[in-house]
Parts: C-alpha cells; sequence; structure tokens
C-alpha cells in the first residue's frame, strides 16, 4: 500500500552512478573534483567536499571512464545537504536537458566490469 503522506516530485527517474566530474562556478574558474550520487534527463546530484550556495551556475564536466570522454554540462544548485561524511550533496537542475542518463549509466557499468 502506498504511503499517502509522501508525495513523489520527481519528474525524471533518476539512476544512481558513479561517474567522476569536475566543476566550477561561472563565476570562477577553479576546478573541484567530485562524482555523481544519481543523474536524470533534467538534473544530478553531485557529492563533493566543496558547497556552493543555493542559486549558484555551475559548469560541470563529466569525465567517462570507457573513452575518456568529457561531457560538459550546465546547471544550478537548487538544494544541499551534508551528508555527514566531512561531504555535500547538491541537487543540481541542468539549464539543457538533452543528457541521455541511460547509455551514461550503461557505459559506466560496462566500463567498471573490464
Amino acid at each position: 500500500m502506498q504511503n499517502k503522506a509522501f508525495q513523489e516530485r520527481r519528474a525524471y527517474a533518476r539512476f544512481c552512478i558513479d561517474i567522476p566530474l569536475n566543476y566550477c562556478s561561472c563565476n570562477s574558474g577553479v576546478p573541484t573534483k567530485a562524482w555523481t550520487y544519481d543523474i536524470s534527463i533534467g538534473g544530478v546530484c553531485i557529492v563533493s567536499d566543496k558547497l556552493f550556495p543555493e542559486g549558484a551556475v555551475l559548469n560541470i564536466c563529466l569525465k567517462m571512464s570507457d573513452n575518456n570522454e568529457k561531457i560538459f554540462i550546465k546547471g544550478k544548485v537548487i538544494w544541499l545537504r551534508d551528508n555527514g561524511y566531512n561531504h555535500y550533496l547538491m541537487g543540481i537542475r541542468l539549464e539543457d536537458m538533452s543528457l541521455k542518463p541511460i547509455p551514461l549509466v550503461l557505459r559506466t557499468i560496462m566500463a567498471n566490469k573490464k
């Protein structure tokens, strides 16, 4: 039975996957290493030891492990959480929803099997 108190607000399915990335604020060119926690068509959750405020616009570069391809995306921080392990989770809404998460997830899984 579904809990009536819980209301799903996600517009797109999310896929839990660890993809390395670099990101920086559009106002600062200093890149920070991080990784994805999950990814969808409309957004990405990243894990990082650096925190940007809600509303900050970030340039993100996903680094695919199968062929070292770099995928550049841009998005806005819409929520933040401290995960309790000296890292933060940041929910990023992507500006361009052309990201195809399923092929990225499958590529990452296949590269990790090798």
